[in-house]
């Protein structure tokens, strides 16, 4: 017996700190697991609160796993049975609260998301990767900001957003701002965002502005990124907590506005789309919609969201019963915003035929020889000069080349004296280019200078 005691002394001393590990852990883990659930943290006890007895439940479990555990026939007396099964409590409470510490560490980077999407035609525009971090998190707000890439058939988009949320009774509020920048192309814009989450509906409003000029696309074409908003409300189904439904509608402005991205251009397009998310367990998400325009154009997207949340066990994140809870307004404090991360692009014709035409800076006499002033910038050269206006009166003469801006000139003609008569001629020009294209230039107007000799005696009589 007295061989026994002290054997026996370790064995109680490693379940009492395995006890006490193992109950630190747990409540670790559910501060952790619900961090507003915590409000009486710190408070005194003025001796109101019902007495708790979990620490000796705790404890008696540990005997009764021992005494069980000892009844197994393995070679090993009491006291090195009692040795080894302390020892294993140890090292399980000490790898849980490594595993949970891990967890902790990782979960302020957020969520990271990957969205593969399939169209019509069986491209991927639209798939994208985000990632969602958390820049300060407390029970009044989260501050947080977003980068992630979408594919687009021009090449990669990069968004960087930052913005905030905030509790208001049962809703969830908040505002955010986005930098889109199409990479190939090097074109940009700005979007403002506002957002209003309750426990079953989600309300989402964006205004895209473009930053960037208008950018060379083809020879004949310049593109830029369109300014338009977005109104989106998403519905989650009380009944049935893996589906959500979408109602958005959208609106760009422009003349010639691709707003499905299929090479046609509308003028300030509006679309609608219904979307259905189906959400098996809260890393997976499969979704489904279908936007429709009012010129009659449609499309249809499938796509299939991974949405990672650092922090969180794996287990949790692949379990159906944790759908739920996912999608709560708690636990959607680090979803990604409703916005359309792929830009809608404008277009408009470019200018590959520019012509103007000077007027002679200085007075003009009869019979006088005026040099024209050509200023043309054609893409594909000059077919003809075509002028028009006064030409015979005004004696019109080409250069060396007759579809040469260089070398023109006329001669004024004489002073007309007649009843109604005018000294005041205009020209103008149409330039055609080699594939067609023609412009018309400005219209200037030669006025004459009356000659001296042409004022009257009465004129030329002095006063004495």
């Amino acid at each position: 017996m007295s061989r026994f005691v002290p054997r026996i002394i370790p064995f109680y001393l490693l379940l009492l700190a395995a006890g006490g590990t193992a109950n630190a852990q747990s409540t670790f883990e559910q501060k952790a697991a619900n961090p507003f659930d915590n409000n009486n943290d710190g408070l005194p006890d003025l001796g109101m609160a019902p007495e708790n007895h979990d620490g000796e439940k705790h404890f008696a479990e540990i005997v009764k796993d021992f005494g069980e555990t000892s009844m197994n026939d393995n070679g090993l007396d009491t006291g090195e049975q009692a040795k080894a099964f302390a020892l294993g409590k140890v090292r399980d409470a000490l790898s849980q609260q490594v595993n949970q510490h891990v967890e902790s560490w990782l979960s302020p980077w957020g969520n990271a998301s990957v969205d593969v999407k399939v169209d019509n035609e069986g491209h991927f525009t639209g798939s994208r990767g985000s990632w969602f971090v958390p820049l300060q998190d407390n029970d009044r707000y989260l501050t947080w900001s977003q980068l992630g890439l979408t594919q687009q058939d021009d090449g990669l988009v990069s968004n960087v957003g930052v913005g905030q949320r905030w509790a208001r009774g049962n809703w969830l509020v908040g505002y955010n701002t986005f930098y889109d920048n199409l990479l190939d192309e090097n074109l940009q814009r700005a979007g403002f965002g506002a957002e209003a989450w309750g426990e079953y509906l989600r309300l989402s409003a964006n205004f895209y502005q473009p930053f960037a000029a208008w950018h060379e696309q083809t020879a004949t074409q310049e593109q830029r990124m369109a300014r338009g908003y977005d109104l989106t409300a998403r519905m989650r189904m009380p009944f049935y907590q893996h589906l959500n439904t979408s109602v958005s509608v959208e609106q760009y402005f422009g003349d010639r506005v691709d707003l499905f991205n299929s090479g046609t251009g509308y003028h300030n397009p509006v679309a609608l789309s219904l979307g259905l998310n189906y959400t098996p367990v809260p890393l997976v998400t499969v979704t489904a919609q279908h936007k429709q325009g009012e010129s009659g154009e449609n499309q249809n997207n499938l796509g299939l969201n991974l949405n990672y949340r650092f922090g969180v066990p794996l287990k949790k994140q692949l379990s159906a019963g944790e759908v739920a809870e996912s999608q709560s307004l708690r636990g959607s404090r680090y979803d990604n915003p409703q916005r359309n991360n792929l830009p809608t692009l404008e277009y408009r014709q470019r200018k590959t035929l520019t012509v103007f035409l000077a007027t002679p800076p200085w007075d003009l006499k009869p019979g006088e020889t005026v040099p024209l002033k050509l200023q043309i910038r054609s893409r594909y050269g000059i077919r003809q000069l075509i002028w028009q206006g006064d030409t015979q009166i005004l004696s019109l003469t080409p250069g060396a080349q007759a579809n040469s801006a260089e070398g023109w000139t006329l001669i004024m003609p004489d002073w007309q004296n007649g009843e109604g008569a005018s000294n005041h001629w205009r020209l103008s020009v149409v330039v055609e280019d080699n594939q067609g294209q023609r412009v018309s230039s400005n219209e200037i107007t030669l006025t004459l200078v009356e000659p001296f000799d042409a004022l009257s005696n009465d004129e030329l009589r002095w006063e004495l």
